[in-house]
């Protein structure tokens, strides 16, 4: 790979426009545009700019290996993409200690280290021993990454890992402070890229991307929403379930057609809550019918087929679910875990009823 073709691969990789490259660098993009396509070179001043802008040695920057080093990245992201997908913990954290072995210096590894890290914490038994140890690992990989990475995406995905982290109450390094600390380092919600996206697209076909990314808004927005008001601490079960209900009115409001897609699994998990909520009340034939819909939407979302789909409710139709770039932390199906909670003590009480008999076979 020629330092021209360097440039423009890591101009593009961080989402660089040539007229941004050049204002930085005090040139016009009509230098960098020669050098991209083999007509001329940086001057010998620009060379630690150049690398000071993309966050890389000049050792990377003129590392004829390093195509090979992307491409051998991406094959990681591919196969952690596929372990994530079913679930595969154990695996996707050996393969990201094995990719950060390779490539210590490579800021994307050690980013998806980190998560990998995380996604050991509360995860199952398999993880009990290490969970605090691994914490702390994501923590000192992240805090690295804070100190000396330029990438603005990997180090707000730090970010992210740093305030989860901090903020689980069961490890022992909890502390609500630092989390507190890491999230003010955050950008705000009204300056988010998903945010200005809807606002930066401003021609024909630009509105058209712009569209798109409020559909994916709302459903993310309608997600967050909902979530909050499943987990919210309540005074009374009455009001949770109040709380629950609400929350599906909602989403049917957005999906009014039931085409959940990707969501099918937040129904799911919706509908069951609502059945723990009601047998705490003690009612009988609500448990029932909720748990019956719990199961019938966790069953659609293990049917989900890869391949990108388009949500067909008006509201976000120009939004697309795609089940195989999804990721879970457990093995088990949908309809599996739904299964495996019935077993929880607040249904023992409807244990002996025929119709929950038959939803557990």
């Amino acid at each position: 790979m020629t330092i021209g073709e360097k440039i423009k691969y890591l101009r593009q990789k961080n989402d660089v426009t040539q007229e941004k490259l050049a204002e930085y660098l005090g040139i016009t993009y009509q230098s960098v545009s020669k050098w991209e396509n083999g007509n001329g070179m940086p001057d010998i001043s620009l060379v630690v700019p150049l690398a000071n802008f993309f966050g890389v040695s000049l050792d990377e920057l003129f590392d004829r290996d390093s195509d090979m080093q992307a491409a051998e990245i991406e094959e990681y992201m591919k196969k952690s993409g596929e372990f994530s997908n079913k679930g595969l913990v154990a695996e996707e954290l050996a393969l990201w200690r094995e990719a950060v072995q390779k490539y210590p210096r490579n800021f994307e590894c050690l980013n998806m280290l980190a998560h990998a890290l995380y996604g050991t914490v509360n995860h199952s038994e398999e993880f009990d021993r290490v969970q605090d140890g691994n914490a702390k690992e994501a923590v000192d990989i992240c805090e690295r990454i804070l100190r000396d990475c330029t990438d603005n995406g990997v180090r707000e995905s730090a970010i992210q890992i740093l305030v989860l982290i901090y903020s689980t109450d069961n490890l022992a390094i909890a502390d609500e402070e630092k989390a507190v600390e890491y999230a003010n380092m955050a950008g705000s919600f009204v300056c988010s890229r998903e945010i200005l996206l809807t606002h930066a697209y401003y021609t024909e076909e630009g509105k058209k991307e712009a569209v798109r990314q409020e559909h994916r808004n709302a459903l993310r927005f309608m997600d967050k929403i909902c979530t909050n008001m499943m987990y919210h601490p309540y005074p009374t079960t009455g009001e949770w379930k109040m709380a629950l209900e609400a929350a599906l009115k909602l989403w049917s409001t957005l999906i009014y057609d039931g085409n959940y897609l990707f969501y099918h699994c937040r129904i799911a998990r919706l509908y069951f809550h609502l059945a723990q909520a009601c047998a705490i009340l003690g009612l009988r034939g609500e448990v029932i019918s909720n748990l019956k819909e719990a199961l019938c939407h966790a069953k659609m979302a293990d049917e989900q087929v890869p391949g990108e789909q388009h949500y067909t409710s008006i509201y976000v139709c120009e939004a697309t679910s795609d089940i195989s770039k999804s990721s879970k932390n457990y093995t088990d199906t949908n309809e599996e875990v739904i299964r495996s909670r019935m077993n929880y003590t607040v249904f023992d009480f409807v244990r002996d009823d025929p119709e929950f008999i038959a939803l557990t076979e």
